[in-house]
């Protein structure tokens, strides 16, 4: 069809016998579907024709109409060779309108050529709002938010005035760059030109707002909005999770379901995070159920998020079945799988899925990585670590931050520290986790010097420290010597820079004081502790019971008990110790009751613990 309709307004334009009593937009739309729905190249053979052959009336039409069409139906092609041959025939012949430069300005935007664009908006002689939204639509579309509000002030100076479309733009690029100032100087153009009940505008503002942390913010938008679609239920269901406030998203839903009726897949997404971070499996059902019964459980952004659901609530086997179950895999599935592996200790399920994306031949990202140096941070694993190391070294994802810190912890724990120093030296650049890593390292090693030393050149290379950096260097000093050289000097930090506010920071102190030997100062701090939780009592239990009282252990544990504080599978690991050193065996075997009872049988620190226990009531008879 489209190529008899080439050679027939071909052979009119030789004979300057063109259809002039036709409108112009009849033609237009014919060539459109045409296009649409065929092939471009004879498209291309009529503006080559028609630019032969010139005509008046040929030439206003293409200014106002065919070269646009043309454009816009190369950019739905997705054949960007042509696109260019389109563009540098409309410059040839002199048909750059306003019109057609906006259109090429969208196909470029389309594809991501961000510098074409540029260069093509500067040469532009005229320029109006939609011109300016095209380049800042091809920006964001780019994720390059600093320039779509580069051009939306440039665009402002220029005394251009906004749409909605403009304003959409540069809402959302400032929510992802966070820039609160220009986001409420944003909201006030808006009210001033009385586009605050436009609905893409005011969704744009819900999600800004939610980007901001200011959930309530969002939701005064949301509530004033005169008209809702999904896309507004949605950016205010992220905003509150977004915020980490899951019941109210939950709640969200639920007006959702009730006032709108209708969900998509982002809805489904977003809920099954929520799902994953409160660890609620009963609502994460719920949200899968929805999935099948929408048709949604096919989409794979659906079945990645409840994959992640599913392994942040440790159900590895419901995961699976998910995993095999779906009928399309990215490598963010496969992702979460390893992730999942690693975070159920099986690391040679997590080499093995990394086997099988190797074969397929699929290109793996820094998380892929990431994941498999983790499940390699086991003496046990040290070899295949090396190997996965090469493999990272190939992939040149090496100088990568994450997958650097994941080598720098990998070779700790397998103590190699000669190696994790050198891939720490070489990283480009340096995270409050690769000191951490390190630092955590020399600590399990039993360098509590070099711990010292790297904390000290951490600090003066201006980075500040957080509470898990003081739990590592606490965690190296073992004995009286470490105590007053390091471990001393670091309480006294820790109460100057108010770390020992932190539950876990006082827990490694007593601790710290157990091991070398001053229990005394372990229980001043212990006694001076107002609220304590599971985690004061056990390193409590459990310094008394590294120093042979078992009886004092004992008492802890049932004062824990009286003050009704939730016992976890530490809290009975630490007590069994101490039965351990008592021999009370009758005590003991009513504690191993009480951990089946709750649920800690299968732990391995309880196991070990009770093996203690049994055997030490055997050697002591």
């Amino acid at each position: 069809m489209v190529h008899s309709l080439a050679t027939k307004l071909t052979r009119c334009c030789k004979t300057n016998l063109w259809p002039l009593k036709k409108s112009y937009t009849t033609s237009s739309s014919s060539l459109a579907l045409a296009i649409t729905h065929y092939n471009v190249q004879p498209t291309i053979l009529l503006i080559q024709c028609l630019a032969e052959y010139p005509n008046p009336q040929i030439s206003s039409f293409l200014q106002n109409g065919f070269s646009r069409i043309t454009t816009r139906a190369v950019g739905s092609l997705d054949m960007v060779c042509e696109g260019l041959q389109v563009h540098g025939l409309v410059v040839k012949n002199g048909l750059c309108s306003v019109f057609v430069s906006t259109s090429l300005l969208h196909f470029y935007g389309v594809y991501g050529l961000g510098c074409e664009a540029r260069r093509l908006f500067e040469e532009m002689p005229e320029r109006n709002v939609v011109s300016w939204t095209a380049l800042m639509v091809g920006y964001s579309g780019s994720g390059d938010f600093v320039e779509v509000i580069n051009a939306f002030k440039h665009m402002r100076v220029s005394g251009v005035d906004c749409n909605q479309n403009t304003f959409s733009s540069v809402i959302s690029a400032c929510g992802s760059l966070e820039n609160r100032l220009l986001g409420y100087q944003v909201h006030g153009n808006v009210i001033k030109f009385g586009l605050d009940e436009d609905l893409s505008v005011s969704n744009s503002l819900v999600s800004m707002f939610g980007n901001f942390g200011e959930a309530q913010e969002a939701w005064n938008v949301f509530d004033h909005m005169n008209e809702r679609d999904t896309i507004s239920w949605n950016s205010v269901i992220s905003a509150f999770a977004h915020n980490l406030m899951h019941e109210e998203a939950l709640e969200c839903f639920y007006l959702m379901r009730h006032d709108h009726n209708d969900f998509d897949a982002t809805t489904l997404s977003t809920l099954s995070s929520v799902c994953g971070t409160v660890n609620s499996l009963k609502w994460g059902k719920r949200v899968h159920g929805l999935a099948v019964k929408s048709g949604l459980e096919s989409n794979i952004c659906v079945c990645n998020t409840l994959l992640t659901m599913y392994s942040e609530a440790g159900r590895c086997g419901d995961m699976e079945d998910l995993f095999k179950a779906m009928p399309e895999r990215n490598l963010i599935s496969w992702n979460s799988m390893m992730a999942s592996y690693v975070q159920e200790g099986r690391q040679w399920d997590t080499l093995k899925v990394l086997n099988k994306l190797l074969q397929m031949g699929i290109k793996l990202n820094h998380v892929t990585f990431a994941s498999a140096v983790a499940a390699c941070s086991d003496p046990d694993f040290l070899v295949e670590g090396k190997a996965v190391h090469a493999l990272v070294l190939v992939a040149g994802l090496h100088n990568n931050l994450i997958v650097g810190n994941a080598l720098v912890n990998m070779y700790g724990k397998c103590g190699m520290m000669w190696e994790a120093k050198q891939i720490f030296q070489m990283m480009p650049e340096r995270d409050l986790v690769t000191w951490n890593a390190l630092i955590g390292s020399y600590a399990e090693n039993e360098e509590p010097g070099q711990a010292m030393k790297l904390f000290i050149s951490m600090r003066k290379e201006g980075m500040h420290a957080n509470y898990i950096t003081m739990i590592n260097i606490l965690a190296a000093c073992s004995t009286p010597i470490d105590l007053l050289n390091h471990g001393m000097p670091l309480h006294g930090h820790s109460v100057f820079t108010g770390f020992i506010c932190d539950d876990y920071v006082k827990n490694s102190l007593i601790t710290m004081y157990a091991k070398s030997g001053d229990l005394k100062s372990s229980n001043s701090i212990f006694n001076g502790w107002g609220c304590r939780t599971s985690v004061t009592w056990n390193a409590m239990v459990a310094a008394n019971a590294h120093h042979g009282h078992g009886e004092e252990a004992f008492k802890l544990f049932v004062m824990m008990q009286r003050a009704k504080v939730d016992l976890d599978e530490f809290s009975f690991s630490a007590v069994l110790a101490a039965t351990a050193s008592l021999a009370i065996l009758e005590e003991g075997q009513q504690l191993h009751g009480s951990t089946i009872k709750h649920g800690f049988d299968s732990s391995l620190y309880v196991t070990n613990a009770t093996m203690d226990m049994k055997l030490g009531k055997v050697f002591m008879k």
